[in-house]
């Protein structure tokens, strides 16, 4: 196998452990055919990540070995019987007690899958937007969820550019976004263009990768939008806040140390935004390998999903590697 980054920048910028990525994702034992959309961990470090092309979610245990948490054919099916099903599981987050989070884009619905498999809707039901209780309310292709300490989920309604939230009782809110714009600002009067990724800390602060203005955006939990790296039209640089150039980033997470991680899939990058609003350049892939999507791991780690693309065979495949996130 051979790791998904230069030797040199391994050694400037920390160890990089190949999960499961060779070259060309050439049977590793944690490649597989489709495209990642989200990952989530555990406790015990097992790995879940989602792939939205076979509509599947795939556990993966910290030896290594992978199952099928969920794979249906035509989707994952509704334990309460009534038919409905997750058409693209997207985004995911994981509960305390082992319930599985899950953004279902084109199903425009978020879902809770319990630790046995039973699938829960919490709310969505066909394409719009509406705020109100969990059977009324609307999104348009939710691409991700992250949860707070208070149980709160919030939502990256991407279609909708806004962030959305729906309490533990099942009310659906409107936390900050309105148009497709940027700016920041409160509630309503905060801009996104197409939001694809969410993470929230300790304290109910979450923060969004802001995919069509190359930014990355912070919300309090009273609503207020300010912008902590990046800006529109993008680009790929390190800098310190509106300086840093991103492109197209799509996956978020907050590392040990409270640093924001990045997806930077349009550079092929992962980036690390520190309290400052400084980034550093963490790892660059080469050739037509992407990241997707990062999660905070066990023992110091970063676990990232990457999409390679082969023109030759006109497929994808994805891989996890692993990043050391020390300094």
């Amino acid at each position: 196998m051979t790791v998904l980054v230069a030797e040199e920048q391994a050694s400037n910028k920390g160890e990089i452990g190949v999960l499961g990525a060779a070259s060309a994702c050439s049977d590793p034992s944690l490649a597989f055919p489709g495209r990642p959309a989200g990952i989530a961990v555990a406790p015990d470090g097992t790995l879940f990540v989602s792939d939205a092309t076979s509509r599947t979610i795939w556990r993966i245990g910290d030896g290594g070995e992978r199952v099928t948490a969920a794979a249906p054919s035509g989707g994952l099916p509704d334990a309460t019987g009534a038919g409905r099903q997750v058409l693209s599981p997207a985004g995911l987050a994981l509960a305390p007690d082992g319930t599985l989070v899950v953004a279902d884009a084109t199903g425009h619905r978020v879902w809770a899958v319990s630790p046995d498999g039973g699938l829960r809707l919490l709310a969505g039901s066909v394409y719009g937007y509406r705020d109100g209780p969990s059977n009324e309310a609307l999104f348009r292709y939710p691409s991700d969820v992250a949860l707070g300490p208070d149980g709160t989920c919030f939502v990256a309604d991407t279609g909708n550019d806004r962030i959305r939230t729906i309490t533990p009782d099942g009310v659906v809110t409107t936390l900050g976004g309105s148009i497709y714009d940027y700016g920041d600002g409160r509630g309503s009067a905060a801009r996104f263009r197409r939001p694809e990724a969410i993470t929230a800390d300790v304290d109910g602060t979450c923060y969004v990768a802001d995919t069509g203005n190359n930014a990355i955006r912070q919300i309090t939990p009273d609503g207020e939008v300010t912008t902590v790296a990046g800006s529109p039209p993008g680009g790929d640089r390190d800098g310190v806040g509106a300086e840093v150039g991103l492109r197209w980033p799509t996956g978020l997470a907050l590392g040990p140390d409270g640093d924001l991680w990045v997806a930077d899939h349009g550079n092929g990058t992962l980036r690390r935004i520190g309290h400052s609003g400084g980034s550093t350049t963490h790892l660059r892939l080469p050739g037509r390998r992407l990241p997707v999507a990062v999660v905070s791991a066990l023992h110091g780690q970063m676990v990232v999903a990457i999409v390679v693309l082969d023109d030759v065979r006109r497929r994808t495949q994805a891989c996890l590697i692993s990043v050391d996130a020390g300094p």
